[in-house]
């Protein structure tokens, strides 16, 4: 198991309340649980027969890519495989034993876990995390899709049922092992970071190889479903980078906004990210398809009483204001907002037990929308410009510091809605926790002293909005309820 990412136990969504939320998730550890038994039982039905049929996002569908035909079995090459699975069954050790746990707790949440690594260690800001993810789980997403219509291609017998010598540590169906959805993800995975992060490329590369290997080690897949996954998954990779390449994401300008010329009033140096607004998303038609109509104007009654009340929350801000405040603050050097529902979306797909296409199909749906969220808000805030309430009354504290970029709308209350809201859809049992996760998260950014509140409920209601869209997709995009 990879020591540089650890291990803990999963808070219970069931159990999730806002008023505790600090008491259970600690973005610090950037982990996700093994809840799977590296003994499950086989499960003797395929697994999402559909699934090859569900709506891809860039590839043309799940018939993209047709696999050469796996080794026939009986024969020379088959035979070749299963034996070397039984030599290395014979041969494993306790460090082989915990890589397989390690990575039976999924491969589409390993890999987003990584990807949280990644951003906390490179600096990531927020509008360009929530790209990451978003890219991430795209090419997970597309590249499962086409490998489940190759498995139900091939049906491919399970290494366990071609030979009972065969003693697996993971679940897996009868068939349709063919091609390995873990080297499908570990390859699409590897592939998309290392182009995002190309100084980690060879860490990237050793922790495909673990993914890949376990399942070896586990005795659920031959050499050749590995071998296909892997370069399937990086095919629909470059697909899915192609794309990446002309969303505009690299394109930004140095700016000096002295006080008093802005129309919105905010000042200072090389804001964040001013052309964000004008990506490319997922989702949207356009960056200002949900721009919000102009904030109160500085000056106006409605604005001076926005502003009042941050200042007055910020002369009485109660331990458990400030406590919230931190919580939620995700600043530099952290997962990012983003993240942080990234982690929260993991922690709660963990106990679902669903296939890898399935989780995958949600957090590309939550991630899509987010990084649209993101692209909303960040269209906003350079049209409008508007002030910080620090800026506009000095005395305002802001304990959790102050982002260098206008006002309006609040990006943690627009990914936050986002997030919440595709999340509920999918969990529904969980929707009520999660919109108050969602509130809470909004609140904190006045608490703060950062935002208005009218900056984080129009945040909030733009970021529902957008989730509005990615909830249309996964009510068409051919995948069954549950």
């Amino acid at each position: 198991m990879p020591s540089s990412l650890p291990r803990r136990p999963l808070a219970s969504g069931s159990n999730r309340r806002p008023a505790a939320l600090i008491l259970f998730l600690s973005l610090s550890a950037l982990s996700i649980a093994t809840v799977r038994s590296a003994h499950a039982q086989i499960p003797p039905d395929a697994v999402e027969p559909t699934g090859g049929r569900w709506s891809t996002v860039v590839v043309s569908s799940g018939n993209a890519i047709k696999l050469a035909p796996p080794p026939v079995a009986n024969s020379t090459a088959a035979n070749q495989e299963l034996a070397e699975l039984r030599a290395m069954q014979a041969s494993r050790t306790a460090a082989i034993l915990a890589s397989i746990d390690y990575w039976n707790a999924g491969a589409c949440l390993r890999w987003n876990e990584i990807a949280r690594q990644l951003v906390v260690r490179r600096g990531t800001n927020p509008p360009q995390a929530s790209r990451v993810y978003a890219l991430l789980s795209v090419a997970q997403y597309d590249a499962l899709v086409v490998a489940w219509n190759n498995k139900f291609t091939f049906n491919r017998v399970a290494p366990p049922y071609a030979d009972h010598r065969i003693q697996p540590l993971a679940s897996t169906p009868r068939a349709q092992v063919y091609p390995s959805e873990h080297a499908v993800v570990a390859g699409a995975s590897a592939a998309v970071l290392s182009d995002l992060y190309p100084a980690d490329a060879a860490f990237l590369a050793d922790l495909a190889n673990q993914d890949e290997v376990s399942r070896l080690w586990a005795g659920v897949n031959y050499r050749s479903d590995i071998t296909a996954g892997d370069g399937l998954g990086r095919a629909i990779a470059a697909t899915v980078l192609e794309r990446a390449a002309t969303d505009g994401a690299g394109n930004d300008v140095k700016l000096t906004v002295p006080p008093g010329t802005s129309p919105g009033g905010w000042y200072g140096t090389n804001p964040l990210l001013p052309l964000w607004g004008s990506v490319k998303p997922w989702l949207m038609s356009a960056g200002s398809a949900f721009r919000p109509a102009a904030p109160p104007a500085p000056g106006s009654a409605e604005f001076l009483q926005g502003l009042a009340e941050v200042r007055q929350i910020s002369d009485t801000r109660t331990p458990e204001q400030l406590q919230i405040a931190i919580f939620w603050a995700d600043g530099a050097g952290t997962v990012t907002p983003p993240g942080h529902w990234n982690q929260i979306a993991a922690d709660l797909l963990a106990t679902t037990h669903w296939s890898e296409v399935r989780i995958s199909r949600a957090l590309s749906l939550m991630n899509m929308a987010m990084m649209d969220a993101g692209i909303c808000c960040w269209d906003a805030k350079y049209t409008y410009w508007l002030i910080r309430p620090s800026q506009a009354d000095p005395l305002i504290t802001t304990p959790v510091g102050l982002p260098n970029f206008p006002s309006f709308t609040s990006g943690h209350s627009s990914f936050s809605g986002a997030a919440a809201s595709v999340l509920g859809y999918l969990l529904p049992h969980e929707a009520n926790s999660l919109q108050a996760m969602a509130e809470q998260a909004a609140i904190s950014r006045l608490y703060g002293g950062i935002h208005y509140r009218f900056d984080s409920e129009v945040g909030l209601e733009n970021g529902r909005g957008i989730a509005a869209l990615a909830i249309a997709r996964a009510k068409s995009d051919g995948a069954p309820g549950l």
